[in-house]
């Protein structure tokens, strides 16, 4: 049996009302405690160091829904971690403001090591621009969300056309041939050069990740790209593969989340 490049290996939590909850398919309404925890996340990062991970990446379920960044329980994991974790907070925009001050003092604490802007949540590309104001460039990600190999996009940018928001790309260089171009030649206007891809419809199912050519493609672009993904993760191999596909951290939770 192939060992774990554990060196590549990033840990996954999803947090929710304070549990870690055990991310399927996306169907966040019916997440449930993961089980061998009891849904204990301090014990589940705990665990995740035991078997030798380094890093971790969290996504607080409560803020990417609208509500509080569960900032205590952030500082609790970062601590574990020693900083190298990074947050996805469900942040949008300007109406995001308070998020956005939590998790720059997490930040400034040396807590986490990076935060994540979906496309999920995020309400344009351009407000990426809004962020990096606010966050170095080297501690902001691009968050590539996907749903059966189709972009998810927040509620208001699905409300613009295509054509709309390709025109209003700042770099009026050569034209975004698809809506992912947009986002990524957008975040590299910049400088922001890390990305995450996941398509949420294999998470937590272990069927096997399905993202490997979208990070093909990406490192084909730019070499020095850094590109984590996962999804549907089920053993070493699955991770080898996704390494070679260009991946650099492998988010892995379900395949990990077994006592050992």
């Amino acid at each position: 049996m192939q060992e774990w490049p554990i060196e590549n290996i990033v840990g996954v939590v999803d947090l929710l009302d304070g549990k870690a909850v055990h991310a399927i398919a996306g169907d966040r309404a019916n997440y449930q405690p993961v089980a061998f925890c009891v849904g204990d996340p301090i014990a589940l990062a705990q665990h995740y160091r035991r078997r030798g991970v380094q890093s971790l990446y969290v996504a607080d379920l409560d803020a990417i829904s609208g509500r509080p960044l569960q900032v205590d329980l952030l500082r609790r994991l970062g601590a574990l971690f020693d900083g190298e974790m990074i947050v996805d907070p469900g942040w949008r925009g300007p109406e995001s403001h308070a998020t956005l001050k939590s998790i720059c003092n997490l930040l400034d604490a040396g807590v986490c090591s990076g935060v994540i802007a979906s496309t999920e949540s995020v309400s344009s590309p351009e407000e990426l621009s809004r962020l990096t104001e606010r966050v170095s460039v080297d501690k902001v990600w691009l968050g590539l969300d996907y749903r059966a190999g189709d972009l998810i996009v927040s509620p208001k940018l699905r409300a613009c056309s295509a054509s709309d928001h390709m025109h209003s790309v700042s770099d009026n260089q050569h034209r975004p041939s698809n809506e992912v171009d947009v986002w990524i030649t957008e975040s590299q206007r910049l400088g922001v050069n890390r990305v995450v891809v996941l398509d949420l419809a294999w998470v937590g199912r272990e069927q096997g990740p399905v993202t490997g050519e979208i990070c093909r493609g990406l490192k084909e672009k730019n070499s020095a790209m850094t590109i984590w993904s996962g999804g549907g993760i089920r053993d070493a191999n699955d991770a080898i593969g996704l390494i070679r596909s260009g991946c650099n951290g492998c988010l892995v939770a379900t395949a990990l989340q077994h006592p050992k």
